[in-house]
Protein backbone atom coordinates (compact mmCIF):
# COMPACT_ATOMS: atom_id res chain seq x y z
CA UNK A 1 0.00 0.00 0.00
CA UNK A 2 1.91 3.73 -1.06
CA UNK A 3 1.46 6.20 2.03
CA UNK A 4 -0.55 8.96 0.39
CA UNK A 5 -3.53 6.01 0.17
CA UNK A 6 -2.70 5.47 4.08
CA UNK A 7 -5.02 6.49 7.16
CA UNK A 8 -3.52 9.15 8.85
CA UNK A 9 -4.64 7.94 12.30
CA UNK A 10 -4.50 9.67 16.27
CA UNK A 11 -4.06 6.50 18.78
CA UNK A 12 -4.33 8.22 22.06
CA UNK A 13 -3.84 5.70 25.20
CA UNK A 14 -2.16 6.27 28.23
CA UNK A 15 -0.83 2.26 28.25
CA UNK A 16 2.72 2.45 26.82
CA UNK A 17 2.50 -1.06 26.37
CA UNK A 18 -0.71 -1.25 24.58
CA UNK A 19 -0.39 2.17 22.66
CA UNK A 20 3.21 0.44 21.29
CA UNK A 21 1.63 -2.95 20.59
CA UNK A 22 -1.64 -1.40 18.50
CA UNK A 23 1.31 1.15 16.78
CA UNK A 24 3.47 -1.48 15.67
CA UNK A 25 0.80 -3.77 14.08
CA UNK A 26 -0.54 -1.35 12.36
CA UNK A 27 2.92 -0.06 10.88
CA UNK A 28 3.81 -3.71 10.44
CA UNK A 29 0.68 -3.91 8.01
CA UNK A 30 1.16 -1.34 6.37
CA UNK A 31 -2.41 0.32 7.10
CA UNK A 32 -2.03 3.79 8.36
CA UNK A 33 0.55 6.12 9.53
CA UNK A 34 -0.01 6.24 12.70
CA UNK A 35 0.92 9.68 15.52
CA UNK A 36 0.35 8.45 19.07
CA UNK A 37 -0.58 10.71 22.14
CA UNK A 38 0.37 9.16 26.00
CA UNK A 39 -2.04 11.81 27.82
CA UNK A 40 -4.85 13.94 26.47
CA UNK A 41 -3.21 17.05 26.48
CA UNK A 42 -0.77 15.38 24.17
CA UNK A 43 -3.84 14.42 21.70
CA UNK A 44 -5.12 17.79 21.66
CA UNK A 45 -2.19 19.89 20.57
CA UNK A 46 -1.94 17.38 17.98
CA UNK A 47 -5.74 18.50 17.22
CA UNK A 48 -4.64 21.62 16.73
CA UNK A 49 -1.83 21.57 13.97
CA UNK A 50 -2.50 18.39 12.56
CA UNK A 51 -5.59 16.64 10.55
CA UNK A 52 -6.41 13.18 11.22
CA UNK A 53 -8.56 10.35 8.93
CA UNK A 54 -9.18 9.10 12.06
CA UNK A 55 -8.61 8.30 16.14
CA UNK A 56 -8.66 5.47 18.27
CA UNK A 57 -8.77 7.13 22.16
CA UNK A 58 -8.79 5.26 24.93
CA UNK A 59 -12.01 6.24 27.77
CA UNK A 60 -11.01 6.82 31.52
CA UNK A 61 -14.52 5.51 32.03
CA UNK A 62 -15.98 6.01 34.83
CA UNK A 63 -14.92 9.42 34.87
CA UNK A 64 -12.36 10.26 37.26
CA UNK A 65 -13.34 13.28 38.97
CA UNK A 66 -16.66 13.59 37.04
CA UNK A 67 -14.69 14.12 34.27
CA UNK A 68 -13.91 11.32 31.42
CA UNK A 69 -10.91 13.05 29.64
CA UNK A 70 -10.99 10.72 26.53
CA UNK A 71 -14.64 11.44 25.87
CA UNK A 72 -14.46 15.69 26.10
CA UNK A 73 -11.18 15.01 24.06
CA UNK A 74 -13.86 12.98 21.47
CA UNK A 75 -16.81 15.81 21.74
CA UNK A 76 -13.98 18.80 20.87
CA UNK A 77 -13.35 16.67 17.47
CA UNK A 78 -17.23 15.86 16.73
CA UNK A 79 -17.99 19.85 17.36
CA UNK A 80 -15.26 20.79 15.11
CA UNK A 81 -12.77 22.62 16.85
CA UNK A 82 -9.58 20.93 15.45
CA UNK A 83 -8.10 20.46 11.80
CA UNK A 84 -9.58 17.33 11.63
CA UNK A 85 -13.64 17.48 10.24
CA UNK A 86 -16.06 16.86 12.78
CA UNK A 87 -16.94 13.35 11.29
CA UNK A 88 -13.88 11.42 11.19
CA UNK A 89 -14.25 8.22 12.17
CA UNK A 90 -13.43 7.46 15.75
CA UNK A 91 -13.25 4.25 18.19
CA UNK A 92 -12.38 3.74 21.44
CA UNK A 93 -10.61 1.58 23.80
CA UNK A 94 -12.36 1.00 27.23
CA UNK A 95 -12.05 -1.72 30.18
CA UNK A 96 -15.82 -2.34 29.88
CA UNK A 97 -19.32 -1.19 28.14
CA UNK A 98 -22.56 -0.26 30.46
CA UNK A 99 -25.48 0.63 28.72
CA UNK A 100 -25.04 4.34 30.11
CA UNK A 101 -21.25 4.40 28.63
CA UNK A 102 -22.94 2.97 25.35
CA UNK A 103 -25.82 5.51 25.24
CA UNK A 104 -22.58 8.50 25.43
CA UNK A 105 -20.89 6.81 23.02
CA UNK A 106 -23.55 6.90 20.63
CA UNK A 107 -24.61 10.52 21.09
CA UNK A 108 -21.14 11.14 20.23
CA UNK A 109 -21.41 8.68 16.89
CA UNK A 110 -18.77 6.55 17.76
CA UNK A 111 -17.61 3.67 14.71
CA UNK A 112 -16.09 0.95 17.20
CA UNK A 113 -15.72 -0.02 20.82
CA UNK A 114 -13.24 -2.24 21.51
CA UNK A 115 -13.51 -4.15 24.93
CA UNK A 116 -9.81 -4.09 27.05
CA UNK A 117 -8.19 -7.15 26.51
CA UNK A 118 -8.93 -6.91 22.56
CA UNK A 119 -7.32 -9.50 19.76
CA UNK A 120 -5.20 -8.06 17.46
CA UNK A 121 -7.53 -8.60 14.12
CA UNK A 122 -10.17 -6.27 16.09
CA UNK A 123 -7.77 -3.62 15.68
CA UNK A 124 -7.07 -4.68 12.05
CA UNK A 125 -10.88 -4.77 11.28
CA UNK A 126 -11.37 -1.61 12.70
CA UNK A 127 -8.95 0.28 10.90
CA UNK A 128 -9.86 -0.64 7.81
CA UNK A 129 -13.58 0.41 8.49
CA UNK A 130 -12.05 3.34 9.25
CA UNK A 131 -10.89 3.57 5.94
CA UNK A 132 -13.87 3.26 4.28
CA UNK A 133 -15.76 5.86 6.82
CA UNK A 134 -12.71 8.31 6.26
CA UNK A 135 -13.53 8.67 2.34
CA UNK A 136 -16.93 9.56 3.49
CA UNK A 137 -16.35 12.03 6.22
Amino acid sequence: MNKSSRLNLLLVEPSHLLRRTVSLTVHSLGTAEVTEAAAYATAQQLCEGQRFDGAVVALDWPPEGGVCRGLSLIQQIRSGQYASGASIPVAVLVESCNAELLQVLRACGISRILIKPFRVRDVIDTIDNMRGLARTA
